[in-house]
């Protein structure tokens, strides 16, 4: 098969799927669900003192729309087009026939996982739609050399840096591609270009780092955000040890093991703040570095001196962040549906139709099955790697190798770092495995090399 002919075939039917699809999401879901999480950004854009407990990115862009339009319904829109249209620029670098090529959009966007998330005013949609976003132009810059290309994916990566406290290692691997492709790389004599290469992807993985870390920066208030999963993992560790190993600083003197027992839930940390009557110190609001550094000293301690109750905790964590969740456990941990108000947010009228009915019936059927669980995406992944590995001199197999390994260098660290299982944190994950096999089993013959001289 060459690999020309498919790539001039007309992308205009794709780009009316990409229509298509956004009026269909839009019809199922605009303006966009708000949890608690969305409402206080959005209060934050709307002038409330800004915190770092959130990335900027989303406040920032939620000041800009709020200017024209208010509430979420923008920024849904705009999940929506960096989606789609960052699926329909991967399709157009798929070697198959212009029908493979829909049904990939269609597959993609509409995967169950996926479907669920953009229902939602969220960063980490926002996220998981503007990496797509970037994979999509930087296969446009591979294929057609065009500078704006390079630009549109390196500002979406900038972007997305802003967006949430642990994207580096998501944005890496595209990076390093990004500097693979690049004309300059291929002609560096073989012996330097590892060398080189490796020099490149540090210099602008300290580059995205920054400009993540700056962003979090011009939060008005800052806070030391460890502790939140810290103290639901020393509570943890408490029960199974029979005796309060959270520090005296970050708890009232009347808590008991009784609280925490009957406060304590094995999917999200936030209960044993809420649900102890104030007897457990929010984790943002400890008095002075004296307690974070007694907290830190504690967790040290906790962990050394229980490992087997501190694996037993995460292991749990890890085992509902990836699996299926039971159906008593709060639908909240895979979707939301209500427009919660906060403060002095305007009302935003919720979505009342009855295609919206049936897609919450939809994500209501499935929410403890493992069509809404992260695992099977795991499992494509890791499938797809294998399969791109084994023809990573071809064009496409490379920009899968890139893709997987962003959406699992993305889920990596969660198992230590999550605070709770909500399927959100896994959405760019879930996509790339999508994406990524795509890429992987329609890499056709084309080397890197005949990719960057073509077109």
């Amino acid at each position: 098969m060459s690999h020309s002919s498919p790539k001039q075939l007309s992308w205009w039917p794709l780009a009316l799927t990409a229509v298509a699809g956004i009026a269909f999401c839009a019809a199922c879901y605009y303006p966009g669900a708000m949890s608690l999480d969305s409402a206080v950004i959005w209060s934050q854009a709307r002038g409330a003192p800004s915190t770092n407990i959130y990335g900027a990115g989303l406040r920032w862009l939620w000041w800009l729309t709020d200017k024209l339009w208010t509430g979420p319904g923008p920024l849904f829109l705009i999940q929506l087009a960096l989606l789609w249209s960052g699926l329909v620029l991967v399709a157009r670098a798929l070697d198959c026939g212009l029908v493979a090529r829909i049904a990939f959009v269609l597959a993609a966007a509409l995967a169950p996982v996926v479907f669920v998330l953009i229902a939602h005013v969220w960063t980490d949609v926002m996220l998981l739609a503007t990496l797509a976003f970037a994979v999509g132009a930087l296969l446009r810059w591979r294929d057609a050399r065009g500078a704006g290309w390079l630009g549109a994916s390196w500002l979406a990566l900038a972007f997305a840096m802003t967006l949430r406290h642990n994207v580096l290692p998501a944005a890496l691997p595209l990076a390093a591609w990004c500097v693979w492709l690049h004309p300059r790389a291929i002609a560096i004599a073989p012996a330097r270009r590892h060398g080189v290469i490796f020099g490149a992807v540090l210099v602008l993985g300290l580059g995205l780092q920054a400009i993540g870390m700056l962003s979090a920066q011009a939060a008005q208030r800052r806070y030391t955000l460890w502790p939140a999963t810290t103290m639901w993992d020393l509570a943890a560790i408490s029960l199974d040890a029979n005796r309060m190993l959270l520090p005296p600083a970050t708890h009232k003197p009347e808590l008991s093991l009784d609280d925490l027992r009957g406060a304590f839930q094995p999917y999200s940390n936030v209960s044993i703040f809420t649900a102890t009557r104030g007897r457990v110190m929010g984790p943002f609001f400890l008095p002075g570095e004296a307690a974070v550094t007694e907290l830190r000293e504690a967790s040290l301690a906790a962990i050394t001196g229980y490992p087997a109750a501190y694996v037993a905790q995460r292991w749990r964590l890890i085992r509902a962040l990836f699996g299926s969740k039971p159906r008593d456990w709060p639908h909240e941990l895979v979707y939301v549906d209500d427009e919660l108000q906060f403060r002095d947010n305007p009302p935003v009228a919720p979505n009342r139709s009855a295609l919206h009915a049936i897609c919450i019936h939809f994500a209501e059927a499935l929410r403890d099955t493992s069509a809404l669980a992260s695992w099977p995406y795991l499992a494509l992944s890791l499938f797809a790697l294998v399969f791109a590995w084994r023809h990573r001199a071809r064009a496409n197999a490379q920009a899968a190798l890139a893709v997987l390994a962003s959406g699992l260098a993305y889920a990596a660290p969660l198992p230590l770092i999550a605070p709770s299982a909500e399927l959100r944190y896994l959405g760019w994950t879930c996509l790339a495995a999508v994406v990524g096999a795509a890429l992987a089993l329609t890499s056709g013959l084309q080397t890197r090399t005949e990719a960057t001289t073509s077109n």
